[in-house]
């Protein structure tokens, strides 16, 4: 005679939770130990490079008569600002920013404007031989003088 579990006896057994418990421990280590790091620099490092871009259309496409009217991308402690000129009236979108809403994640490396061809210029209007930026302490972009290219890592090509 086989008897039939009760309400009260239908479940799992102990070694049952026990094995499910180690399994999940098993995948949460791999999970963590696979997990990709670096991800917050490396978006840091691709918006960086868009709102680098935007400082450079904006020169390229208005009137450039000299560096008073020239875009550019000021950087101050870990803040940026594209501005035009270097008393100039700043974009409202792009003032005293940080990357990522992020005040914590450094920003290093000079300010910059473009003439009207989008070449890298100074302040005072001399061409940029080069320039290098790093964020979060990691990312190093290196600003090619000619194009205005910031190539990740070294030099330009």
């Amino acid at each position: 005679m086989t008897r039939s579990r009760t309400r009260y006896e239908q479940g799992f057994t102990l070694t049952e939770l026990v094995l499910i418990i180690v399994i999940l421990g098993v995948l949460a280590v791999v999970v963590v130990e696979k997990w990709p790091s670096g991800m917050k620099e490396e978006a840091a490092a691709k918006e960086f490079k868009r709102i680098f871009r935007l400082a450079q259309h904006k020169a390229m496409t208005r009137p450039f008569t000299g560096t008073a009217n020239a875009w550019g991308f000021v950087i101050d402690s870990n803040r940026y600002t594209i501005q035009q000129g270097t008393a100039g009236p700043a974009d409202p979108q792009y003032q005293n920013r940080c990357l990522l809403d992020d005040c914590d994640l450094t920003l290093t490396g000079p300010s910059v404007w473009f003439n009207g061809l989008g070449e890298p210029i100074t302040s005072t209007g001399t061409p940029l031989s080069s320039a290098t930026y790093t964020i979060g302490g990691a990312n190093l972009l290196t600003l090619c003088p000619e194009t205005g290219y910031l190539n990740e890592g070294g030099a330009c090509p």
